[in-house]
């Protein structure tokens, strides 16, 4: 694994880099009147399949179409229910818009993904404390965040684990990740980025990965355990994590 050079060791010009960027891409029209369109067309599928599911009158191919398009996201779970949802349907839009303009751009949206599901098995190669308990903390973190979007961890809802888990891989086998290295900036503080902490990164979403497709899985099954299992994995995580800060504190 080799070390990675960022420009900016702050969290605010890391951000400022990408804003940058962003500008640059609002110079092409066509992007952002695909986003537009798609984000309304999303939203009125949405609002119509949730309303037919309310009235009990949805067939098989409205059934399908709300479980890929997370139609429900949101409609239980009261107050928290609410916000999980909205959380959910940002996160879907962002990964369908992804897609869609990876497609208009002539770009395969899934050119990442053999180099992630690579680099996620890499997750594995715990050397230190701090490996397993990255890993342990991201699946755990992430199960949370699944029973956040999917609050009755209902089957309706339950893809929006896979799409997350899709995203993180993606991530992880991208050369210029986002969210790798805003993870780098917010753990390590480093401009520079060496091995260890790029692995302790790569175990956390790795971890989180992991953690976000076994939610998916559990609904999908009809096992309302997401949550359990997230706090249950966070208690190790801690605990190497102890274990990691001592040894190292006893190595000088």
């Amino acid at each position: 694994m080799e070390p990675v050079m960022y420009p900016d060791h702050t969290i605010g010009g890391y951000l400022r880099q990408y804003i940058g960027r962003f500008k640059e891409m609002l110079k092409n029209p066509v992007p952002i009147v695909v986003s537009i369109v798609l984000t309304i067309l999303i939203a009125v599928a949405q609002t119509l399949l949730s309303v037919i599911s309310a009235a009990g009158k949805g067939g098989n191919v409205s059934g399908i179409l709300s479980l890929l398009l997370y139609a429900n996201g949101g409609m239980y779970g009261g107050v928290l229910g609410v916000a999980g949802g909205m959380i959910g349907k940002m996160i879907l839009l962002t990964f369908l818009n992804t897609f869609v303009l990876s497609l208009i751009m002539r770009q395969n949206p899934f050119a990442s993904f053999g180099g992630g599901i690579k680099k996620g098995f890499g997750a594995f190669a715990f050397k230190r404390f701090y490996d397993p308990a990255a890993w342990l903390f991201g699946a755990g973190s992430a199960l949370l965040v699944y029973c956040l979007c999917n609050f009755t961890q209902n089957r309706m809802n339950s893809l929006i684990g896979a799409y997350l888990a899709v995203m993180v891989i993606g991530s992880l086998g991208k050369k210029d990740s986002f969210l790798y290295g805003l993870l780098l900036h917010l753990f390590f503080g480093k401009y520079f980025a060496d091995p260890r902490s790029m692995q302790t990164v790569t175990s956390l979403m790795g971890g989180s990965a992991a953690g976000y497709l076994a939610g998916s899985i559990l609904s999908l099954t009809g096992l309302q355990t997401a949550f359990p299992a997230g706090v249950i994995l966070l208690i190790p995580a801690i605990l190497f994590y102890m274990i990691g800060l001592i040894v190292s504190y006893a190595k000088g």
